[in-house]
């Protein structure tokens, strides 16, 4: 009887101190556990400060894939990722398209990086290949290169420093590292990353020299913001998961001494048998006040959920972004330095327009006939912001 009741004891004991550590873990916390949850929302009762910006270009520009936005400059990944067009205030002002295997060129774009103080292109190659190329802009003179490590995403630190993520065989981790611009050097060590974060949701586009603002992801999603001096201590903005629609909390931790085929094929099953685990979360802004993200799961694909938080825990979820006319929704591409939303589109305007249906609201009228007038049926931009 006494060991039984000892036994209970410290059972007790064990949960109430497993409870205060994910507490003390888990400040600025929220689950969101009806992800399935959002209202849907026609585009214009939702968007606001809209600007419609055709990208004005001599030749096809196609097979678009990224695309990133610094203030007037625009940097459009196409052609199945081998070329790389640069718009400034809507009109093409460079192409870059070096496809081979000599000096300062490369076989496909994995990412790229603009440095507007600077005025530099950085170019990550395909997986696998560890360079980066440095060209000057708008000119798209190849300068030099260096090994940085075969990493997933970059952006800019500051004038000298890009923070990389990728698996590192020196730590055998998978992390956030700063990296000299000019030796591929590491500098400094920023946080370890799981899975998902490595090789799922790998973009930077709003993390600059004045924001800083990054996004882990993983059974617990982290949004952050890391110090401009390297060595100091990230200060965390947000923590929030999906429930039991979360990923496994197994692949958070992950290194390169673990077998990563059998880890990888083992998560897909996951992602596959359970098909309403939440797998993209991304662009990622922090403002006074909350931070919002975008978030889907592998059934859902591109039709994205938009979701801000509040500092009071306070949520607002919208999907379905139709326009008046469209037949799909138009949904965030990339977010600019300000925060502010870009969803692109291409193509024909039969493609997002229901031609059965001549029910138009100004602003969908005036996307599509800017769409219909575009040589080439090259791309739009749509700039806005969620009120």
């Amino acid at each position: 009887m006494k060991r039984t009741i000892f036994l209970v004891c410290m059972t007790a004991t064990v949960m109430l101190f497993t409870e205060c550590k994910k507490t003390a873990s888990f400040e600025n916390f929220v689950s969101i556990t009806d992800c399935d949850q959002a209202q849907e929302v026609a585009f214009e009762d939702v968007a606001t400060d809209i600007r419609i910006v055709p990208l004005i270009s001599d030749e096809p520009v196609g097979g678009c894939s990224s695309v990133k936005c610094y203030g007037s400059m625009v940097l459009v990944l196409a052609d199945q990722a081998k070329s790389l067009y640069i718009f400034e205030d809507g009109k093409q002002i460079a192409h870059l398209c070096k496809v081979g295997r000599g000096r300062g060129e490369y076989t496909l774009i994995g990412d790229f990086v603009y440095s507007p103080k600077n005025k530099l292109l950085y170019i990550k190659g395909a997986a696998g290949i560890n360079h980066v190329l440095v060209y000057s802009f708008p000119d798209l003179q190849f300068l030099r290169s260096f090994d940085g490590g075969d990493f997933t995403a970059f952006a800019e630190h500051d004038d000298s420093t890009l923070i990389c993520r990728m698996a590192y065989e020196e730590d055998c981790k998978f992390a956030d590292y700063f990296v000299s611009t000019k030796t591929g050097e590491k500098l400094g060590f920023v946080k370890e990353v799981g899975l998902t974060s490595l090789m799922y949701n790998t973009e930077m586009n709003y993390y600059t020299p004045e924001h800083r603002i990054l996004l882990e992801t993983g059974s617990v999603n982290t949004i952050s913001e890391i110090p401009a001096k390297i060595g100091e201590k990230e200060r965390i903005i947000r923590k929030f998961d999906f429930g039991d629609k979360s990923i496994s909390s197994k692949y958070d931790s992950i290194n390169l001494e673990d077998d990563l085929n059998s880890l990888l094929t083992d998560f897909m099953q996951s992602i596959l048998t359970n098909s309403e685990t939440i797998l993209n979360i991304n662009k990622a802004v922090a403002t006074e006040g909350s931070v919002s993200f975008w978030y889907s799961s592998l059934v859902k694909g591109k039709d994205a959920t938009y979701c801000r938080i509040n500092d009071n825990d306070e949520m607002v979820r919208y999907c379905g972004f139709k326009a008046s006319g469209t037949k799909t929704g138009l949904f965030a591409t990339t977010v600019t330095e300000k925060g502010e939303y870009v969803a692109l589109v291409e193509g024909l305007p039969e493609t997002l327009f229901d031609e059965e249906s001549d029910v138009r609201s100004e602003f969908s009228a005036k996307l599509e006939k800017t769409m219909k007038a575009q040589a080439f049926n090259n791309p739009v931009l749509i700039y806005y912001n969620i009120k």
